[in-house]
This record gives structure tokens, C-alpha cells and sequence, in this order.
């Protein structure tokens, strides 16, 4: 028996190697601060109107699209959307038997957001 246990591990010790398999090594990692671009300008606007909140909603989600506003999302009384670097929202809130509409633009032209604003508030 001891003869069978030496002669495994002569042929054991005979499969191990003694190469050093290289690992690779991670590249460096470069660290990168992402700057802002701009300071986004922000115009905003209320108002109350004699319309129920769900008809609020739409006709704000109606007002981004006609503006050419894409990726709109409503969401219940919110509505959200994009303009090349502008973003708007205008929120629907009841009021006692009134509708309390806030509106803002975001973006990096202050005369562009300005403009966003007046024409979505206008239309409201």
C-alpha cells in the first residue's frame, strides 16, 4: 500500500509544472472630469385656468409638439420634452375648481429660453 501511495505521488508531483503563467495586466485607467459646456439659463411661468388637469396635461403636451419639441413624455399632470439643447415642463396642479399651470425652460441661450417660455406660456 505504501508502494501505491509513493508511486501516486511521484506521478502527482510529475503533472505540476513550475512555468509562471503571465496574467495580463489592466491597463492604466485615465481619469476623466466631463465639464459642462454651459450653465443652463432657467425661465419659468405659472398661470390658472378653468380647465380640468388631464385637459391641462394634453393640451401642454399639444403646445411642445406644435413648438417642434421631441421626446415628450407625459406623465399624469407632468409633461416633459426636449428641444435641441432645451428642455421644458409644465406641471398641472388642482386648484379648488381651477387648474394652477407652471411652465419652465432650461437650455444654454438665455434668449432662446426666454422665447421657449413666452411661446408656451402664450398658448396656455
Amino acid at each position: 500500500m505504501k508502494l501505491v501511495a509513493i508511486a501516486f505521488l511521484i506521478l502527482l508531483g510529475g503533472c505540476t509544472s513550475n512555468t509562471v503563467k503571465e496574467i495580463p495586466q489592466e491597463k492604466e485607467i485615465e481619469v476623466r472630469t466631463i465639464q459642462k459646456e454651459f450653465t443652463p439659463h432657467i425661465w419659468s411661468d405659472h398661470k390658472i385656468l378653468k380647465i380640468s388637469t388631464e385637459a391641462c396635461a394634453e393640451k401642454g403636451k399639444e403646445i411642445l409638439e406644435s413648438l417642434g419639441f421631441n421626446q415628450i413624455i407625459k406623465n399624469g399632470s407632468y409633461v416633459y420634452g426636449n428641444y435641441s439643447n432645451n428642455r421644458a415642463v409644465i406641471k398641472c396642479s388642482s386648484v379648488n375648481e381651477s387648474t394652477f399651470v407652471y411652465a419652465a425652460v432650461a437650455g444654454p441661450k438665455v434668449k432662446v429660453v426666454e422665447k421657449l417660455r413666452n411661446e408656451i406660456v402664450w398658448q396656455l
